[in-house]
């Protein structure tokens, strides 16, 4: 019996050890698949960005299916640099050259036509080709518009203009090599290859009264009202026409290079600037740009502009949108009517589309109201005012000799340091001074910087630091001296005990407030230093920007650097704000950061920005520069940023070869 009992208790444990490896074989499975799941996960996340420039639909995507097989921060960065990036589509079809694109009245189709001879008919919606080329020219096709009818025309090196209907010509090839319709789409003015213009009855074909006169160096440009023509020449003049009389109205000097007429504003180029005239006083409406112009487009408030270096810039109401695109060598530009895309035409071969309603969102919406500062914003560095200074009163580097400001922590007051070495508190809200003057020593402020509690002040003026009574504006101890250059940036610690100073001389110099002494804790990089920020929630990091736009994030207690630098920024890092687990830099742009990762979040926000603050619950994020405070998108707050990407894949259809990216997967399970 107890035999039977020992054999039963031996087949238990067996079983028990049988059921413990079966268990444990299906965790091991789990945990293979797992892996195998973050691996792939990894690797669409990178052919994600690989392909984001040649082909964006299939670049969302792969961003997709990378979270769906594995919410990776590989995954989660490749999901917002989809959703962030202005570039929309890029059609192909042509064989050469790319030399015009257009669109229609209503912004729903894009012609294009180019070095082969082709003319493309697109579905401005999905960006999908509405039929086959059209062929009928001998000659490159140098000109797309659309009539009121949706009817195409197309001017040539053939010396022909014709008119389309769909995939069909519609009756004979009128002479000439530029044209542009009527609103109603009666009739053409047109100029041909000796410069001369003529109006023409698209039905009949028939010429309308005379010609006018003679362009001897030839016709770059034309626009009829149905009222109004204007030529330019490629002398760069313009000529403004009473098309009824055929008299000459007014003559306006330009330049030799591309133009844009819209609503009677002329955007011209002469000696390598950009100029912008109103065509009915004759003056110049903004300053003008420098570059090397190749390509200029407008509707409304808005104009594009393409240099030779590939770089497109987008203005609107004359202020630049975000960062500029960048579409290879580009022959033409076309704002849809809504103004909400932009299609360049290159000579890659290719049309590419851009969203300038993301493009808006990136650059920010301007605000009024003053922004609290959370308490892991960087001081503002030399020639620069805070974001919040909103009130006209307060003195600004525009109107003043103000070299510097910083906000107090309620917001309620500002500190700013001029050129002769003075630092003054101001009211927010009635902009008036409050208080004394505080002098450290003669020359420009570089930097002031309140402490935690707004109750301390310091100001940093050539090599030297002064710590003040923000009450009282008293001076507390002689001035801090240890640096072998100017001061370019200050910040306290968290805790107010401590304050950390960078300069051109590399050097990073820690101090303590209550008895004005140098700490032996100094940091060293490879450039001068321009920003600093504590980490409010591990008092131990300090995040450090430098002249040559790197970033770093060091723990202080043992002196060495956390992680890789954080690089991307071209320009001096001249603002830094820490949101949870985000860092936040500027330096002309703002670029937001994994502080798990070090990797860039998202296309980088703004333009002209100098500034960068996150609100104390770190929802709102703003930018400020010399044109004021915009409040910023941070799109590392997306719900849910793979939703978003699958509605834009559903108007953008996915490409035909997505099996030879994912072979196991189709579109509906990506974006069900």
């Amino acid at each position: 019996m107890g035999a039977r009992r020992m054999n039963g208790l031996r087949v238990a444990v067996l079983a028990v050890l049988l059921l413990a490896t079966g268990s444990g074989a299906v965790v091991a499975a789990r945990e293979v698949l797992t892996a195998r799941d973050r691996v792939e996960s990894v690797r669409l996340a990178a052919q994600s960005e690989n392909v984001a420039a040649i082909d964006p639909a299939m670049s969302r995507l792969l961003a997709v299916a990378a979270w769906r097989s594995a919410p990776t921060p590989e995954a989660h960065r490749g999901l917002l640099a989809a959703l962030t990036r202005p570039l929309t589509a890029v059609l192909r079809g042509h064989r050469n050259s790319v030399y015009a694109v257009a669109y229609n009245r209503d912004g729903t189709l894009l012609a294009s036509g180019g070095a082969d001879g082709t003319l493309w008919i697109w579905d401005a919606r999905s960006s999908q080709a509405t039929g086959q080329p059209i062929r009928g020219h001998r000659g490159a096709i140098t000109q797309v518009t659309f009539a009121a009818n949706d009817r195409v025309i197309t001017a040539s090196r053939d010396r022909t203009i014709r008119i389309w209907n769909g995939e069909k010509q519609v009756g004979k090839p009128i002479r000439g090599t530029i044209v542009a319709p009527d609103p109603r789409g009666r009739v053409l003015a047109v100029g041909d290859q000796n410069g001369v213009p003529r109006l023409i009855n698209m039905t009949t074909r028939r010429q309308l009264g005379r010609a006018f006169p003679r362009h001897p160096s030839g016709l770059r440009d034309l626009t009829f009202d149905g009222r109004i023509m204007t030529t330019y020449d490629n002398a760069g003049v313009l000529r403004i026409w009473n098309a009824r009389t055929h008299r000459l109205i007014g003559r306006v000097a330009g330049g030799p290079g591309p133009v844009t007429i819209n609503q009677g504003k002329m955007a011209f180029t002469l000696q390598g600037t950009l100029r912008r005239l109103d065509l009915g006083t004759r003056q110049q409406t903004h300053r003008p740009i420098k570059g090397d112009f190749v390509a200029l487009a407008s509707r409304g408030n808005l104009l594009a502009t393409a240099q030779r270096n590939g770089a497109v810039h987008v203005l609107e109401a004359g202020v630049p949108l975000a960062e500029p695109f960048r579409a290879g060598t580009v022959r033409d530009l076309a704002i849809s009517p809504d103004g909400q895309w932009l299609a360049t035409a290159s000579d890659d071969e290719v049309i590419r589309v851009w969203d300038l309603s993301l493009t808006r969102k990136l650059s920010g919406e301007p605000i009024t109201t003053t922004p609290r500062p959370s308490a892991a914003t960087a001081s503002i560095p030399p020639g620069n005012i805070a974001s919040g200074a909103v009130n006209p009163e307060i003195p600004t580097p525009e109107s003043s000799s103000a070299s510097t400001s910083t906000p107090s922590p309620d917001g309620t007051t500002i500190a700013v340091g001029d050129t002769a070495g003075r630092t003054q508190l101001f009211d927010m809200n009635t902009g008036k001074p409050a208080g004394s003057p505080m002098a450290c020593r003669p020359g420009a402020v570089n930097a002031v910087a309140f402490s935690p509690d707004g109750q301390g002040l310091a100001t940093a003026t050539a090599n030297s630091i002064c710590l003040w009574d923000a009450r009282t504006q008293r001076q507390l101890h002689e001035r801090l001296t240890g640096h072998i250059g100017q001061v370019n940036t200050l910040t306290y610690s968290p805790d107010g005990r401590h304050l950390v100073s960078g300069g051109d001389d590399h050097t990073i110099r820690w101090w303590d407030v209550t008895t004005g002494t140098p700490i032996d804790l100094t940091l060293a990089q490879a450039s001068g230093i321009s920003a600093l920020a504590f980490d409010p929630g591990d008092p131990t990091h300090l995040a450090t920007g430098t002249e040559n736009g790197t970033v770093r994030l060091w723990n202080i207690t043992d002196k060495r650097p956390i992680g890789p630098p954080f690089v991307g920024h071209t320009t001096p890092v001249t603002s830094i704000a820490f949101s949870r687990d985000t860092l936040a830099t500027a330096a002309g742009n703002i670029r937001l950061w994994d502080l798990t990762t070090h990797k860039q979040l998202g296309s980088p926000l703004g333009r002209a920005l100098r500034t960068v603050t996150f609100s104390p619950d770190g929802r709102e994020l703003t930018g400020g520069g010399p044109a004021g405070t915009r409040r910023l998108w941070n799109p590392a707050l997306t719900p849910d940023p793979a939703a978003e990407l699958c509605a834009l894949a559903r108007r953008f259809p996915p490409p035909l070869d997505l099996q030879s990216y994912l072979p196991d997967r189709n579109y509906p399970e990506i974006c069900p």
